[in-house]
């Protein structure tokens, strides 16, 4: 989850494992839902102008128990299946997990569908979108109405979803792989071929756990990897991207000449912010503000490229290491404008369209959270200057302390050790926990492949059209998914994952 929330402090259980490292106790409550995992589906209209649609669409509304453990109140998954021209393998489709947690994916699939890149995506067997309960078009929607006061706003939103009857403590990882596998056998699917991206990936390591005769194959785009403490991982891929953006500049000849060792000035600085803050008109420039803005604009945007974010970025840095703060204003005001953050007028979003704020809480607040200790972050925070300025804040109050999420079993925070096929997507300065988990997959699972997208960035499956700048890239992503899908255990050309070019200087 990219979010700079306040967190607040939570020790880490001892627990009990079974061999190989995992949790008896987890494996056993999860294979008791297995034996129990049912539900009805009904067809239905699409929500949208489906004449439109490119391929032939299926609707439909998945009903499954809000708690698989006792059932009674239900909740309705939104889904749609987009069947392929040429299905090679009717038993074997896509399941597209979308990132987040509270990310939707039936407003872009439903966008997509109508428009020719469907053909690219869509090839030689079907894909299946759904909404993630409590997301977008699934029932109920955990959208949080905009407050200015974010406690505020969480706390009204809690006590109406309560109101309503909703169980905060069911809207997590493991009960969504549980409406996988009932979406599954609704469906009539042998086997699923999962490509999660972002969040998505994590929860396609969680059902390949718990359902792994259900996953055929599975692609994981800007991955994580479920043990991981999130907060700190995503600090350590931002200082891995910096890290790596200044090696390109210390051995390009116009960067290194325009911007002389760039890395040691800038870390020199980061505690001078600390200590002294600079100012510009009404901006505070302290160390984790210039750190927070780095890593937020490092992160896909979709107007301004990333080329252009990078080489903006590189000035942005060297001004601060030269304190000169009136050049670090302007140059976020060049930025913004780059973007079209002041002038681009935006199209409504209808609500199912909107994150929901909702299901991001209960994922995190009920797996992330609870495993991160100050212990932890004092030693990473001891570790690096640019890890200390990322993590200001940790264990301060938290909307975890009012979210009753609950708290999840053990093993979702253990290492996923699944041994069928793996294809991993990493952008090379992917600013998160992303940017290396791509790699600690493939040393820890002998099925797995990492393939790094030169000079990419977090995902390579964006979930809205690609621009001019990522289409060949996307598109690289596709044909290598699609060649793995045929055939998990092909050797596959990533050549033309290589081929980025990055000028980091204008």
């Amino acid at each position: 989850m990219r979010s700079d929330k306040r967190r607040v402090k939570l020790a880490i259980a001892v627990i009990g494992l079974a061999p190989g490292g995992m949790d008896a106790r987890g494996l056993a409550a999860q294979a008791a839902v297995a034996s129990q995992v049912e539900g009805s589906w009904e067809r239905g209209a699409c929500p949208f102008d489906s004449t439109k649609a490119l391929l032939p669409v299926t609707c439909g509304r998945l009903k499954v128990p809000e708690n698989y453990d006792s059932p009674g109140r239900g909740v309705e998954i939104a889904f749609m299946v987009v069947k392929a021209r040429r299905n090679v393998d009717a038993n074997g489709p896509v399941l597209f997990l979308n990132g987040g947690p509270g990310d939707i994916s039936l407003f872009f699939a439903e966008s997509l569908v109508t428009h020719p890149r469907i053909n690219e995506v869509v090839v030689d067997r079907d894909w299946v979108f759904f909404d993630q309960r409590g997301t977008g078009r699934s029932s109920p929607a955990l959208y949080c109405p905009p407050e200015n006061d974010f406690f505020k706003r969480v706390k009204s939103c809690r006590d109406q979803l309560i109101q309503q009857g909703v169980d905060l403590s069911q809207y997590n990882s493991a009960r969504i792989a549980s409406d996988m596998e009932a979406l599954r056998k609704a469906l009539g699917v042998e086997q699923w071929n999962l490509w999660g991206i972002s969040y998505g990936a994590r929860l396609a390591t969680v059902m390949a756990r718990y359902y792994p005769s259900s996953v055929r194959s599975v692609v994981l785009d800007a991955a994580g990897v479920p043990e991981g403490p999130e907060l700190i991982d995503d600090a350590r891929g931002t200082e891995n991207a910096l890290n790596k953006i200044f090696a390109k500049c210390a051995v390009d000849p116009a960067c290194s000449s325009n911007f002389p060792q760039l890395r040691s000035r800038f870390i020199a600085a980061i505690p001078r912010l600390r200590q002294q803050p600079l100012s510009a008109g009404e901006r505070r420039y302290d160390d984790a503000y210039v750190l927070r803005f780095i890593r937020n604009w490092l992160y896909p945007r979709g107007y301004s490229t990333f080329e252009q974010r990078i080489q903006s970025l590189i000035v942005f840095m060297d001004a601060a290491a030269r304190g000169d703060a009136q050049l670090m204003l302007a140059t976020q005001q060049r930025m913004r404008r780059e973007e079209g953050l002041d002038t681009r007028v935006y199209p409504p979003v209808p609500m199912y369209g909107r994150e929901s704020l909702g299901q991001n809480l209960s994922v995190y607040c009920n797996e992330k959270e609870p495993f991160e200790s100050m212990e932890d972050y004092q030693k990473a925070a001891a570790s690096s200057e640019i890890l200390r300025a990322l993590l200001q804040g940790f264990g301060g109050p938290s909307a975890c302390s009012f979210w009753p999420a609950g708290q999840a079993e053990p093993i979702v925070n253990r290492p996923a050790h699944y041994d069928g096929p793996q294809l991993v997507f990493t952008g090379e300065l992917d600013a998160s926990s992303s940017g290396i988990a791509g790699y600690m997959i493939e040393m820890a699972n002998a099925n797995a492949r990492n393939v790094v997208f030169r000079n990419g960035m977090h995902g390579q499956f964006p979930t809205e059209l690609p621009t001019a700048e990522d289409y060949p890239y996307w598109r690289c992503a596709l044909r290598l998914a699609h060649q793995f899908f045929a055939d998990p255990q092909r050797r596959l050309d990533t050549s033309c994952a290589e081929t980025r070019p990055l000028r980091l200087v204008r």
